[in-house]
Parts: structure tokens; sequence; C-alpha cells
């Protein structure tokens, strides 16, 4: 197994788990313990750009997006483009709700007590990134699958 397909398992397997992993933080919520929510939250979120930057960086080190997919007999496809599109875009907006979330939560947690008056607008924008997770779980499979597999 070469190492370009190895970092690809291991970026989709995180992008799997990670919406999982987001509702286990939420169940401690319910059970009051807000702290070890932000913790799980915050270390995912970590995990996650992590995992990111190095697909970036493996991305632009095998010369950009189209050399990872080149050998996909997929890759000249609308249906294949449209999900490859579908996917990053759907990424890109989970991500950015996920990181202002994360931000000033840490900010609002510090200077408040919970439930306050940013736990409503929390639990709002924690739906759509718990729901932006799954969605690019779905696509990432999907893009992985037609890349790789099939």
């Amino acid at each position: 197994m070469n190492l370009v397909l190895l970092i690809n398992i291991g970026v989709l397997v995180l992008t799997l788990i990670s919406p999982f992993v987001s509702l286990y933080a939420v169940s401690f919520i319910k059970k009051g313990n807000y702290k070890i929510h932000m913790v799980i939250q915050k270390r995912l979120f970590l995990a996650c750009i992590i995992s990111l930057l190095v697909l970036e960086g493996l991305i632009r080190f095998s010369g950009g997006s189209g050399s990872l997919v080149s050998n996909s007999n997929y890759v000249n496809t609308s249906f294949f483009k449209s999900i490859l599109s579908a996917h990053i875009i759907g990424a890109v907006l989970t991500y950015v709700v996920w990181g202002v979330l994360v931000f000033t939560s840490n900010r609002k947690y510090k200077h408040s007590d919970l439930p306050g008056s940013f736990s409503k607008l929390h639990k709002n924008l924690g739906y759509i990134t718990i729901t932006g997770l799954f969605y690019t779980a779905v696509t990432a499979l999907m893009v992985f699958l037609l890349t790789f597999v099939l």
C-alpha cells in the first residue's frame, strides 16, 4: 500500500467517525458535563484540521488535486465532478461553521455560566455542524470509492 492511499484512508476514517464522536460529545451536555463536551469537541476539531492540512499538503505535493484522482475511471464524468464539488463546498462550509462555533464557544465559556444566552445559538450551530459532518462523511466516502476503489 502506498503512502498516498494510506493517508487518504486515514483521513477518510477520521471523517467517517467524526460525526459520531461529535454526537458522543453532545451526550455529555445532557449529563451536565460541559467540560468533557468541550474537550472532546476541541480535540476532534483539532484532529480534523490536522488531517485536512496533511491531505492538502499531500494534494499540493502530488501536483494538485487532479493528480490524486487522475487514475480514477470516473475522473472525467460529470457525476464525479459534481460529487467532488459538492464534497468540497459542503466540507468547507461545515468546517467554517464548526471553527466559528469552537472559537466563539470557547470565548463565551470563559466569561459566563452555562447554560447562558449563547446556548440556543450554540445548539443550533451544533446541529448544523453535525449535519455537515455527516454530509462530509458521506460525500468523502463517495469520492474515495470513485477515486481508489471502483
